[in-house]
């Protein structure tokens, strides 16, 4: 019992430091530097190597404190990073093979497009249809550019070392057994 406590109040500490690092070190960093999304690449290593509900308890957390320092309305980050996850494990579960980097590069992929589109719709439906839908927008293409080129990088990176230092994570190579 005490042991479940203290991985809740450290991973609420952890989201919280993550929180804080996403919008006061990542948001002020220059150039394609700052469209580095670590909530979100957390938030799918974590579906993916610990399952999807480790990923939810980490969306509901990061959510909270994501939505508490943001300018959007309450529930804007919860609502989009819920359904974005959700999209990319019924994907995942459905149409992926499981623990490959392909998958996972797939997923953060279909992450990060959902995400953003859905962020992109939540906002235009918030200031009241005013202005002009996000995607309509080259800004927000080569946002996504970036996030994704971020993305698939530290898949690349994080699930090579992941490999290597987890035993259930080896790969594995089907035989053809055909005999000529």
């Amino acid at each position: 019992m005490i042991s479940r406590i203290l991985q809740l109040v450290a991973i609420i500490l952890a989201c919280l430091f993550l929180a804080v690092i996403q919008f006061s070190l990542i948001s002020s960093l220059p150039g394609a530097f700052n469209q580095i999304n670590l909530v979100l690449m957390l938030v799918i290593f974590v579906m993916f190597f610990f399952g999807i509900r480790s990923a939810l308890l980490f969306i509901f957390v990061l959510g909270f404190f994501l939505d508490i320092f943001s300018f959007q309305f309450f529930g804007f980050y919860i609502i989009s990073l819920a359904i974005a996850v959700m999209t990319s494990y019924l994907i995942s579960e459905n149409w992926l093979t499981n623990k490959s980097l392909y998958s996972l590069v797939v997923v953060l992929i279909i992450t990060l497009f959902t995400y953003n589109l859905l962020a992109a719709s939540l906002a235009f439906i918030a200031v009241g249809f005013n202005g002009s839908f996000g995607p309509f927008h080259s800004s927000f293409w080569i946002s996504l550019f970036y996030q994704l080129a971020w993305g698939v990088l530290a898949a690349i990176l994080f699930f090579n070392i992941t490999v290597s230092l987890a035993r259930r994570l080896k790969p594995f190579f089907l035989e053809n057994k055909r005999v000529i």
